[in-house]
């Protein structure tokens, strides 16, 4: 019987004809020839899971308010249950109970002198994105040396009085106080909290600093 040219062949014959052909392959075979002549329709359903889900991030992502952004230098090997505490404290006393408030923790900074952690030390700074660092003396100089802190006595106000005792020169020394200790977050002393002066979160500065004083008036 003479076979019929492909342009002369319904659709229904078409398919056909490709699974007899496809019939007579292997398995290795079969997967060549299907992503040679089919892959844009093998990828379709990749592109849109792909697609979809990243709608979902930016969706989720937009709805999200965050409170404040902190760094925490050097933190401990096993930190993690004081974080879920400090988070969990921190969302009850800067925010309003709604269900898409954050609190943006990065424990990933360093103070030492490799390139990764200069590096992130420099990023954190250019970016400009985080409200507060918390760390040791010597990182706390070196980025006080490049003007990135506020003045703590400005974002307290008149209630900067009170708590004047438990400030080094204008630093916040958080090892001062019991509330911070009970986190267990860092093992070093002094543990300083320096406002980056890029934020403009000053009342969840100020709230934050009043937070961890309080308990030693």
């Amino acid at each position: 019987m003479e076979q019929k040219h492909e342009s002369d062949m319904t659709p229904k014959e078409k398919r056909q004809a490709e699974l007899e052909k496809l019939r007579g392959m292997s398995l290795g075979e079969k997967a060549g020839y299907l992503w040679t002549y089919y892959k844009i329709w093998l990828l379709i359903p990749v592109i849109l899971i792909i697609v979809i889900w990243q709608g979902i991030q930016i969706y989720h992502n937009a709805r999200e308010v965050e409170l404040i952004s902190i760094g925490i230098a050097d933190s401990g090997l096993d930190t993690t249950t004081g974080q879920e505490a400090f988070e969990r404290d921190l969302l009850v006393t800067l925010g309003t109970g709604e269900a898409h408030e954050v609190i943006t923790l990065d424990t990933g900074i360093s103070s030492g002198d490799d390139s990764a952690s200069v590096m992130k030390r420099a990023t954190v700074i250019g970016a400009g994105t985080m409200d507060m660092m918390i760390c040791g003396e010597e990182l706390y100089e070196e980025y006080e040396s490049q003007g990135a802190f506020a003045d703590w006595e400005e974002i307290l106000g008149e209630d900067y009085g009170k708590y004047e005792e438990y400030f080094d020169d204008g630093r916040l020394d958080l090892s001062k106080s019991a509330r911070w200790d009970s986190y267990r977050l860092v093992l070093y002393e002094p543990v300083y909290a320096g406002a980056l002066a890029g934020s403009d979160k000053t009342d969840a500065l100020r709230q934050f600093a009043e937070y961890f004083l309080s308990d030693m008036q």
